[in-house]
């Protein structure tokens, strides 16, 4: 008898509360009004949002490092110009490599990195973009193999900067930056071989 009674104060007291948490969430529907679920109406549209930022900024990378290669190879072509299978081959891990490196400075903006620390995120991503960009100009359109020695430095320069400034902002962002390191010094070496 006495296990009855403990059963049905348990129970009493479940429906009590079942009952409180459904005025709860009454109250929170009428404070976030008739059109957006309580607890994660936005959430799906902040993911979209941030889904398109970053295949705008990949994107946006690996389309401007191929188009530096296109562009230089309608240029004027010179008597040091690269075989073709060397620019393909180029061409792919360079792409490959600023896509990669956009993910990793994505992730930092992601985490306020870029605002926060903009001399150590942003400007190193800015210096070797433009590296990259300049090297296939130089090397692909006019054969300045010297100078493109120099750009593969500023490369690895920028992308070991990348890897400190990301990696302070988000641990896996500043791993990402690491390959395009690795990256920069094949690109000195084949560049090297075409002196």
């Amino acid at each position: 008898m006495a296990a009855a009674a403990h059963e049905a104060g348990i129970t009493q007291r479940v429906a009590a509360s079942g009952s409180r948490d459904d005025g709860a969430s009454d109250r929170a529907a009428a404070v976030s009004g008739p059109n957006k679920k309580p607890g994660g109406g936005g959430r799906a549209s902040s993911s979209r949002r941030g889904l398109r930022s970053l295949a705008a900024a990949v994107s946006l990378s690996a389309a401007l490092t191929a188009l530096s290669f296109f562009a230089a190879s309608h240029s004027s072509p010179s008597p040091k110009a690269a075989t073709a299978s060397t620019v393909a081959v180029v061409r792919a891990g360079s792409v490959a490599s600023e896509a990669v490196l956009a993910l990793a400075a994505w992730m930092a903006w992601a985490e306020g990195g870029v605002h926060a620390r903009p001399a150590s995120t942003l400007l190193p991503y800015a210096a070797q973009l433009g590296a990259a960009l300049a090297w296939a100009l130089l090397v692909v359109g006019h054969g300045a193999t010297r100078a493109g020695l120099a750009c593969c430095a500023a490369m690895a320069a920028a992308a070991v900067a990348c890897a400190r400034g990301f990696g302070a902002v988000n641990p896996v962002a500043g791993d990402l930056a690491k390959p395009a390191v690795a990256w920069a010094v094949i690109l000195a070496v084949v560049n090297y071989k075409m002196l």
